[in-house]
């Protein structure tokens, strides 16, 4: 299955904090699914997430990031997406034309919406379900 992961809210905090059981996530979706980023500090290269990450996880978690692959999208991060194949999309907020998408293809559920600031053990329940 194809993981697309978000940063700002989803994987850190919009405090720049890592989110809880970050590394135990991120080695479970590394691990078991081909990864892609889906965010504003990607477009095409890995490298600026990688800056952007730095100093702010740690250095187990920055590996595993490190074999997250990088998208390409313009203005709707649908555009980044492979349709043909299964996937999960991980991010605190989806635009209205971006929900349009999913919901045009049915597949609305393939989005999962993270809040961390009202749940912010969110993350590790999620990897401790996928871990357990």
């Amino acid at each position: 299955m194809n993981i697309y992961l978000d940063i700002d809210g989803t994987l850190i905090t919009k405090d720049g904090n890592p989110a809880l059981f970050l590394e135990e996530f991120l080695e479970y979706v590394t691990t078991e699914h081909n990864c892609f980023w889906l965010t504003t500090h990607c477009n095409g290269e890995s490298e600026p997430v990688i800056e952007h990450l730095r100093g702010k996880i740690s250095g187990e978690a920055l590996g595993y990031a490190r074999k997250i692959k990088p998208t390409t999208w313009t203005t709707l991060k649908t555009d980044g997406i492979d349709f043909t194949e299964d996937f999960r999309w991980f991010d605190d907020y989806i635009m209205e034309a971006e929900m349009a998408v999913l919901k045009e293809r049915r597949i609305i559920y393939k989005f999962v919406h993270v809040d961390l600031k009202n749940d912010p053990e969110q993350l590790r329940k999620m990897a401790q379900s996928i871990i357990e």
